[in-house]
């Protein structure tokens, strides 16, 4: 698989997970120098609905699909994840891409593992859906 002991843990996160979305998703994060990529909840053990209450999405659809899939549709286009535990709420992890030759971390999302990840996830209703933000006067 090439990503280490990923198991079959799910990977959660909120939104459709189309290909633009997970691209304009993927960045630096905020808390951690030279740690890029889009955020997830992930933790082994925890039903897809624990980890979207976990995870206080707004989004009324959540996206999921297990690490070991993941790594492996990410691995069939040339490139590694890794599932990185970083600062955020619930069971907050950045998933990040490496290219799969120089193990280097993708500072933006390739456009071939945008689109074989959004095939790959799987989407429902949130069943936990948090409520909206209180909009500004």
């Amino acid at each position: 698989m090439g990503s280490g002991a990923l198991g079959s843990g799910w990977v959660v996160r909120g939104g459709e997970a189309k290909a633009p979305d997970l691209i304009s998703g993927y960045g630096p994060h905020p808390q951690v120098p030279g740690l890029y990529g889009f955020s997830v909840q992930y933790a082994p053990g925890k039903t897809i609905a624990e980890l979207a209450q976990a995870g206080h999405f707004r989004n009324a659809t959540i996206s999921y699909e297990t690490a070991a899939t993941l790594a492996q549709v990410v691995q069939s286009v040339g490139y590694e994840m890794r599932l990185i535990p970083s600062p955020g709420g619930g069971h907050h992890h950045t998933f990040a891409v490496l290219y799969d030759v120089s193990k280097t971390i993708q500072t933006h999302l390739p456009s071939v593992v945008a689109q074989a990840l959004a095939i790959a996830f799987k989407r429902i209703p949130n069943p936990h859906r948090a409520p909206p933000r209180p909009r500004k006067p």
